[in-house]
């Protein structure tokens, strides 16, 4: 598994992150979030069944599923596979799921955007944490 890149805006500013940190995530929901990263990028996508859907949910886009205990929000960051590597993922917008409605309502547009985006400009990805690394 090539990894699991993340999407930046022009001014290089991690869209994911910032996105985790507008919606209030709580640090134990987003180390969950980087340690079934680090599992996909490790053992591939058989390991963390679940974590992203097996369909698409529009064209080029899978809808990762980070879920929540009670007080936690239900996580939907839409990806897509590659594209420029068969053995990666791209992480493209947040979104969360409430009441079985994705918040922002145009996340899946907004994904379909921001690929776009990035096949034209493939430097606009990167491989970024989204927790430090721990130490061994």
């Amino acid at each position: 598994m090539d990894g699991i890149l993340l999407s930046s805006r022009r001014t290089r500013e991690n869209i994911i992150k910032a996105w985790l940190k507008d919606e209030s995530v709580q640090f134990k929901q987003i180390v969950a979030f980087q340690e079934k990263i680090d599992t996909l990028e490790q053992s591939g996508p058989d390991m963390v069944p679940g974590f992203i859907s097996d369909t698409p949910v529009a064209k080029e886009i899978y809808k990762m599923k980070i879920k929540g205990n009670k007080g936690l929000k239900q996580l939907r960051p839409m990806c897509c596979r590659g594209p420029f590597g068969q053995n990666e993922y791209t992480v493209l917008v947040g979104a969360i799921e409430k009441d079985n409605k994705l918040i922002p309502s145009n996340a899946k547009e907004r994904a379909q955007t921001n690929l776009i985006t990035f096949k034209a400009d493939p430097t606009r990805r990167r491989r970024e944490r989204l927790t430090p690394k721990p130490e061994e």
